[in-house]
C-alpha cells in the first residue's frame, strides 16, 4: 500500500496546479480537431482500406491525451499539435503494414509474452512511467498495487481531483501497454528477417580491411564552377540521360504541386503605435488608483504577462523590467515606456518584496475527508506529534502515505500566473524554513508541509506587469485587405500574379512539390484553409486571400503552377533539377583532359588545379574537399587498393574533377575477430534490408493521405 500511495503522493503539488488540465483531459473536451464536413468521411486509404475521418480521431485523441499526461501540458501549440498528427499517421500506417504481413505469415504477440516483457522490466518506454522504485528503474509490484486499487476504486471516497487523476493515469497505462505488444511485434519481424541474414568468412574479413586501412592522399581538383554554364551546350540527349541516371531519385509517393504565394505581414502603423501608447498610459493612471484588482486590470489592458499571486525572482521577470526596477520604489509605477526587444508597450506596478528561494526541498501528508472542521482537528494532533519528534513518513505510513521528498523549482512556476490555493501553497513553502513543520488548509484537506533544504536564497518581486505585444487597428488592417484585394482582382492569371507582385511590393515566393502533409503554407500559422484550397484548385488557379497568422496578422494569396500526380516525374518535370547533374557531365568531359596522364608534379603548373593533402582518407568514409566545398565519396575507394605514390585516372566527382595519389597507407590496430565481423556485417546489413523491405511495403500499400480535407 505504501508502495502505492507514492503514486497517489505526486499531488496535491501535480493534483491542485495541474488538476484541472486532468479533469479537462478525461472529459474529452480538451482538444476538438475534427471539423463538421459531412461531405468528407474518409481521411486516407492504407493498403486498400480506407480510413474513416472517426477512426483517425480517436487514435488522434487518445494519442494527445496520453502526451499531454507524460509531460504536464494543458494544452499544445499549433506545430506540437501538427507534429501529433504526423506522428499518429505514421503510427496507423506503420502498425496497417506491419499487421498484415504478420497475419499472413502467422506471427503473433501473446498477452503472455507483454506480461512477461513488464515483468521483466527492461524495456526503455517503462522507465518513463509513474510506476517506478526508489531506485528510478520500473516496478512491477508499483504497477500491479496501482491497477489492484483502480479496480476497486470507489469514486465516492476520494476528492474528484484524485479520482480524475487515477483516470488519467489508467488511460495512459492501456497506451503504454498497447505500445509495448506493438513494438514487441515489430521486433519479431526484425528478427525473422534478421535470421535470413548470414554472413561469411570472406565478407567479414572485407568489413574488417575496409574499416581499418586508411591513408594520405594528395589530391589535385578542378572545381566544376570553373567552368561557366554557357560554355557548355546542353542536348536533350544529355538531360534523358541524366534522367535515366536518377529515375529512381525522382518517384514520389503522393500527388505534390508546385506554388507561388504571397505572405503579406501586418505591421501596426504609426497611427496605431501612437495610439497604444496613448492607452498604456491610461492604463497606468489604473494602476497607480489602484490599491487591488491588478488582475483585472492587467486582463482589460490586455497583457501577455498575466498577474500572479506568487512572487518572481529577476531570472522569471521580462528583461526590460528587471533593468528598470532600480528606478521605482515600492508603491511606485514605472511607465509607460517601449521595448523594441519584443516590440511591446510597458508599465509596472511594485508592489512589494519578499525572500524566497530557488529551489525547496519538502514532504507532505493530505488529510482529506469531506468533513473539514475533522480535517483540521487530524491535522492539528499530527503537527503536534510532529514537534514533539515524531518521524514525518513514520505518520505518513500511519495514513497509509509514503510521503516522499521532492523538489520544487522556482522556475517551475514563476512562470505561470498563479492565484487562489496554488497560490497559497506555493507562497507558504517560500515562507518556511528548513526543518519547520506547517499546516495549510485548503478546500478539499489539510496539507501539512515540512521543508527538509533550500536552495539559494532569491529575493522575488510582487509586480503588475502590463505588456502589449504591438497591433495593428481595424484601419490599418482593412487598408492591408483593400490593397491586396486590388492586386488579386487585377492578376487572376497566374503569369501576370508572378510577373507584377514585386512591382506591387509583394514579395513572392515559390514552393516547389508542396505535399499536404506540410499543414500549412509557408510556416504560417492557422493556414491551413488556404492548403485545401492548394489540393482542390487547378494549374494556373490564384486563390482568394486568406487571413492567416496566429493574431490574424498574416495575409495569404496562393497560386497553383503545376500539378505532379503520385509516381515518376516526367522528364520535362524533372529537367530543372538535372540540369546542374546534365551539366556536371558535360563539364567532367571538358576537364578531364586538363588531368589525363600527367603526373602530380606537372599538374601543379596546370591552370585552375588545386592541388590538396587530405589525411586519413579510407574506404567508407567521404573525404572533404574545400576548392569544391563538397564531400567526395569515390576518393577513398579510388585510392585503397592503389599501389605507393599510384595516381588514379580522372575521377567524376560531386564537385569537381580529381586526381587523387596514394602517399602514405597505413592502418590503425584492431585485432581481427571473425564472428565479431560477422555479427557486425549482418547487423549493420539487417538495418538496411528491413528499412528497405518496410520501405517496399510502403510503396506497394499505395498509402493515399487525404487528412488534410478534414484535419
Amino acid at each position: 500500500m505504501a508502495t502505492l500511495q507514492k503514486i497517489r503522493s505526486k499531488g496535491p503539488l501535480l493534483l491542485i496546479v495541474i488538476g484541472l488540465a486532468m479533469l479537462a483531459f478525461i472529459l474529452g473536451d480538451a482538444w476538438k480537431i475534427i471539423r463538421p464536413n459531412q461531405g468528407v468521411q474518409y481521411v486516407g486509404t492504407i493498403d486498400g482500406t480506407k480510413i474513416t475521418a472517426m477512426e483517425y480521431q480517436a487514435e488522434l485523441e487518445n494519442y494527445t491525451e496520453v502526451m499531454k499526461f507524460a509531460n504536464n501540458i494543458q494544452e499544445f501549440n499549433e506545430d506540437q499539435n501538427n507534429a501529433i498528427k504526423e506522428e499518429v499517421w505514421a503510427v496507423m500506417v506503420r502498425n496497417h503494414l506491419l499487421n498484415k504481413e504478420a497475419e499472413a505469415i502467422g506471427l503473433t504477440v501473446t498477452d503472455a509474452e507483454v506480461r512477461e516483457l513488464i515483468e521483466r522490466g527492461t524495456d526503455p518506454i517503462l522507465a518513463n512511467t509513474p510506476f517506478v522504485g526508489e531506485d528510478g528503474k520500473f516496478d512491477a509490484d508499483n504497477l500491479k498495487n496501482f491497477l489492484a486499487l483502480y479496480n476497486s476504486i470507489d469514486a465516492n471516497m476520494v476528492s474528484a481531483e484524485e479520482y480524475s487523476y487515477y483516470q488519467t493515469l489508467y488511460k495512459f497505462w492501456l497506451f503504454i501497454e498497447s505500445n509495448i505488444k506493438s513494438s514487441l511485434l515489430y521486433s519479431k519481424y526484425q528478427a525473422l528477417i534478421n535470421s535470413a541474414i548470414v554472413s561469411n568468412p570472406v565478407s567479414a574479413r572485407n568489413s574488417y580491411e575496409n574499416r581499418i586501412k586508411r591513408a594520405d592522399v594528395l589530391l589535385a581538383s578542378i572545381p566544376y564552377s570553373s567552368v561557366a554554364d554557357s560554355d557548355v551546350k546542353l542536348t536533350s540527349a544529355d538531360i534523358k540521360q541524366a534522367y535515366q541516371e536518377n529515375k529512381e531519385m525522382l518517384y514520389t509517393y503522393s500527388e505534390n504541386r508546385d506554388i507561388y504565394y504571397i505572405d503579406y505581414e501586418i505591421q501596426p502603423s504609426e497611427a496605431d503605435r501612437k495610439a497604444m501608447m496613448e492607452e498604456t498610459n491610461d492604463i497606468v493612471t489604473l494602476l497607480e488608483e489602484s490599491d487591488d484588482d491588478y488582475a483585472s486590470i492587467l486582463r482589460r489592458a490586455g497583457s501577455v504577462i498575466g498577474f500572479s499571486e506568487v512572487a518572481r525572482s529577476e531570472n522569471n521577470l521580462p528583461g526590460d523590467v528587471v533593468i528598470r526596477l532600480d528606478s521605482v520604489k515600492v508603491g511606485g509605477v514605472f511607465g509607460p515606456y517601449y521595448s523594441d526587444y519584443d516590440d511591446t508597450y510597458n508599465a509596472f506596478k511594485y508592489l512589494s518584496s519578499e525572500n524566497g528561494y530557488d529551489s525547496i526541498q519538502f514532504s507532505m501528508i493530505q488529510v482529506v475527508s469531506d468533513d473539514e472542521e475533522a480535517n483540521i482537528k487530524r491535522a492539528d494532533s499530527i503537527v503536534n506529534a510532529l514537534k514533539k519528534g515524531a518521524d514525518f513518513a513514520e505518520i505518513a505510513l500511519k495514513y497509509n502515505q509514503s510521503a516522499p521528498l521532492q523538489w520544487l523549482a522556482a522556475d517551475s512556476y514563476e512562470p505561470a500566473n498563479i492565484t487562489g490555493e496554488n497560490a497559497l501553497y506555493i507562497n507558504k513553502l517560500n515562507s518556511m524554513k528548513k526543518g519547520e513543520v506547517a499546516v495549510l488548509n485548503v478546500s478539499s484537506a489539510s496539507l501539512i508541509l515540512k521543508v527538509f533544504d533550500t536552495k539559494t536564497p532569491l529575493k522575488k518581486y510582487n509586480l503588475a506587469i502590463v505588456k502589449r505585444q504591438a497591433e495593428f487597428s481595424d484601419e490599418t488592417s482593412n487598408e492591408a485587405y483593400n490593397k491586396l484585394s486590388l492586386f488579386v482582382a487585377q492578376n487572376q492569371d497566374l503569369e501576370q500574379f508572378k510577373a507584377n507582385a514585386e512591382d506591387a511590393n509583394y514579395r513572392l515566393l515559390y514552393y516547389p512539390a508542396f505535399e499536404n502533409y506540410n499543414q500549412n503554407i509557408g510556416g504560417v500559422a492557422k493556414s491551413h484553409d488556404a492548403l485545401r484550397w492548394v489540393f482542390s484548385a487547378q494549374e494556373g488557379e490564384v486563390s482568394r486571400i486568406y487571413e492567416v497568422g496566429n493574431a490574424n496578422d498574416h495575409l495569404l494569396v496562393v497560386g497553383v503552377e503545376k500539378i505532379h500526380p503520385r509516381g515518376y516525374r516526367s522528364i520535362e518535370d524533372a529537367t530543372p533539377s538535372l540540369t546542374l547533374k546534365a551539366l556536371n557531365s558535360k563539364k567532367f568531359d571538358v576537364l578531364k583532359s586538363k588531368l589525363a596522364g600527367k603526373s602530380m608534379d606537372e599538374l601543379k603548373s596546370v591552370e585552375g588545379v588545386v592541388i590538396d593533402t587530405i589525411q586519413y582518407v579510407n574506404f567508407t568514409n567521404p573525404a572533404y574537399v574545400a576548392s569544391s566545398v563538397s564531400n567526395e565519396p569515390t576518393i577513398g575507394p579510388s585510392v585503397m587498393n592503389l599501389a605507393q605514390n599510384e595516381l588514379t585516372v580522372p575521377m567524376k566527382g560531386e564537385g569537381c574533377v580529381f586526381v587523387a595519389e596514394k602517399i602514405n597507407a597505413d592502418s590503425y590496430f584492431t585485432e581481427y575477430d571473425e564472428e565479431a565481423e560477422k555479427l557486425r556485417v549482418r547487423t549493420l546489413s539487417s538495418r538496411d534490408i528491413v528499412n528497405s523491405v518496410l520501405e517496399e511495403l510502403y510503396f506497394q500499400a499505395k498509402i493515399v493521405d487525404e487528412r488534410y480535407k478534414i484535419f
